[in-house]
């Protein structure tokens, strides 16, 4: 296995907690990513594997992880579930990239920027409401586009490196400050 592209993403509506016990939000944008990764270790070390996190900038722009709370039963939002989800994939990429890639794994966390598609239709939040108007078909990229982004790292252009932990939007590195650990005030 050359390639983990983990490539999840919603933003739902209600709060709504899976039989296993975890807020769905938080379970499909992260636990899942982390999960499939965790599983092949092997695999992937053996074969120097890139492990690619499709991410957000809401990442970088108003996520707050509060380990009190990862599965956002207090002060629930959708939009607040999405964003400290894709926070905490980026930072599993840098871990990753920490733990692993002296043993040849390397990882990336990216932004593919705002995409035509039916994300966060069925959403009661702000995004939702956004996705259901034609603000996405005017103004943002196609799903074939946005599909260029994740290719890029998969094959890049001559002269191109990654940096193995990095976040990227719009194809360059972005720095994401130390993230505030704790509850949201």
């Amino acid at each position: 296995m050359d390639v983990l592209a983990n490539n999840a993403g919603a933003i739902l509506g209600d709060r709504h907690v899976t039989t296993d016990g975890f807020e769905e939000t938080f379970r499909i944008n992260y636990l899942a990513p982390f999960l499939l990764t965790n599983l092949l270790p092997d695999t992937l070390l053996a074969s120097r594997a890139l492990v690619m996190q499709t991410s957000s900038n809401a990442a970088r722009l108003s996520a707050r992880v509060d380990l009190d709370d990862l599965n956002n039963a207090q002060k629930y939002s959708p939009v607040r579930a999405y964003r400290n989800a894709k926070l905490e994939l980026v930072l599993f990429t840098r871990e990753l990239h920490d733990r692993h890639h002296e043993q040849g794994l390397s990882s990336v966390a990216f932004h593919p920027g705002g995409v035509s598609s039916n994300f966060a239709r069925t959403s009661r939040s702000p995004v939702g409401t956004l996705f259901r108007t034609p603000v996405p078909r005017l103004f943002f990229q196609s799903p074939q586009k946005a599909a260029g982004h994740l290719l890029r790292f998969v094959t890049p252009a001559p002269g191109d490196s990654l940096i193995s932990g990095a976040y990227y939007e719009n194809g360059k590195p972005r720095t994401i400050k130390t993230p505030p650990i704790g509850p949201e005030l």
